[in-house]
């Protein structure tokens, strides 16, 4: 069985390069991918709002999508920064055989977020 855990923070009115910077400076060489408007991050371990809120990334959104190639399916959350901290605002379970990606386009297609999950 193998999974993956992708993070894709929309940069809101930062720039791309700060919101990497505060991930750096919270993680010891976060493996990224640079989007024109956001950022993805290969998490290693499961992320919920408290440890988005913790890493210190003044980032508007983050998009949480977690895959899993055995199931072949994935879950996805959203999560706003309001007041300083990351709150959850939608979620969707994905069905099997899409191992994510309807629930990539689901989030992109209601908010407007592009998230690599690959």
């Amino acid at each position: 069985m193998s999974s993956w855990i992708r993070v894709t923070f929309d940069s809101g009115d930062r720039s791309v390069t700060t919101v990497e910077e505060q991930l750096r400076e919270a993680l010891e060489d976060p493996d990224t991918v640079r989007w024109p408007d956001a950022l993805v991050w290969k998490a290693q371990e499961e992320i919920d709002a408290e440890r988005l809120t913790d890493l210190g990334v003044e980032a508007r959104r983050a998009l949480v999508v977690w895959a899993n190639d055995t199931a072949m399916a994935g879950d996805g959350r959203l999560y706003e920064r309001i007041d300083g901290r990351f709150v959850p605002v939608d979620a969707m379970s994905g069905v099997e055989g899409f191992v994510g990606r309807d629930v990539t386009s689901y989030f992109q297609r209601e908010y407007g977020l592009l998230a690599e999950h690959r």
